[in-house]
């Protein structure tokens, strides 16, 4: 096994970029010990380095991972990996609030996890001046098109901790949303787009809210404006084979990841051409 891996060797060639952890980092530590326990004896040293390097608790500012993104599907992985003490979490969650219903015991399970995965990344945020260590949080996915309750739980979480991002879908109303945050200086994460038009809506949205936040001397310090497209899952998720079906045309894997990554590039390009604000 090589000392670095795959990511590891892409970022040294690529100044500048960030690598995010994809789910809750509470998980983390359980998930080095599976990954070493399934490992070849002579390979476990080498893995060893490479998790250290990748959270690094003694000296956050050199941790390879750079921020971190969730949902609550994401989270769910956290109670999943240790049941025994999420069960007790959430015993001691209802105690706490007699009477407590399914939909709010799961809203206070997932904000729990948001803070301690947030606490984890405080002090990478704090070290780089906020501009990295950022969690993202998700608004329910099944209220993607309420605006004001994404407004309200989006307030909810980005009071849990300074580095906590809110992770917006982008639908009409999710970026009406993101306009809103922007305006308060608060940091958003574009989720669930496929196409150019979501893309392009995000970018206006950021540039609008900015625009707001400017004009009434908000402070904008802490503020970042992050984009996740769903490059891999527009051929699924976001119909380009049942579209390309519809017209009798059949699309190969290569077509359907060379049509993502066109739709990524353009999306670069003309963000960088009109010179949307982006941080």
């Amino acid at each position: 096994m090589q000392e670095n891996n795959l990511l590891e060797k892409l970022v040294a060639v690529s100044p500048g970029m960030e690598i995010w952890w994809d789910s809750s980092p509470v998980i983390f530590a359980n998930w080095c010990r599976k990954l070493l326990a399934k490992a070849q004896e002579g390979d476990k040293d080498t893995l060893r380095r490479q998790f250290g390097r990748m959270v690094n608790e003694e000296k956050p500012e050199a941790s390879f991972f750079r921020g971190v993104t969730t949902n609550p599907a994401l989270s769910l992985q956290a109670i999943k990996d240790d049941e025994p003490y999420w069960r007790g979490v959430t015993k001691d969650i209802i105690g706490q609030n007699p009477g407590i219903d399914k939909e709010s015991l799961f809203w206070l399970l997932y904000k729990e996890i948001v803070k301690r995965g947030s606490d984890m990344f405080l002090p990478l945020f704090e070290k780089t001046g906020h501009r990295e260590g950022f969690l993202s949080g998700q608004v329910d996915p099944r209220k993607s098109f309420d605006k004001d309750v994404m407004l309200k739980q989006a307030g909810e979480l980005t009071a849990i901790n300074p580095n906590v991002m809110i992770k917006v879908p982008g639908t009409k109303e999710g970026y009406e949303v993101i306009e809103t945050l922007t305006s308060r200086g608060i940091s958003t994460n574009n989720t669930l787009t496929f196409v150019l038009p979501q893309l392009m809506d995000c970018a206006k949205s950021v540039q609008r809210g900015l625009e707001k936040a400017k004009r009434n001397n908000v402070d904008l310090s802490r503020w970042r404006s992050v984009i996740t497209h769903m490059e891999a899952r527009y051929g699924d998720l976001g119909g380009l084979r049942e579209f390309a079906r519809e017209k009798g045309i059949e699309l190969s894997e290569g077509d359907v990841r060379l049509a993502e990554l066109a739709i990524f590039k353009k999306a670069y390009r003309l963000i960088k051409e009109r010179n949307y604000p982006s941080k």
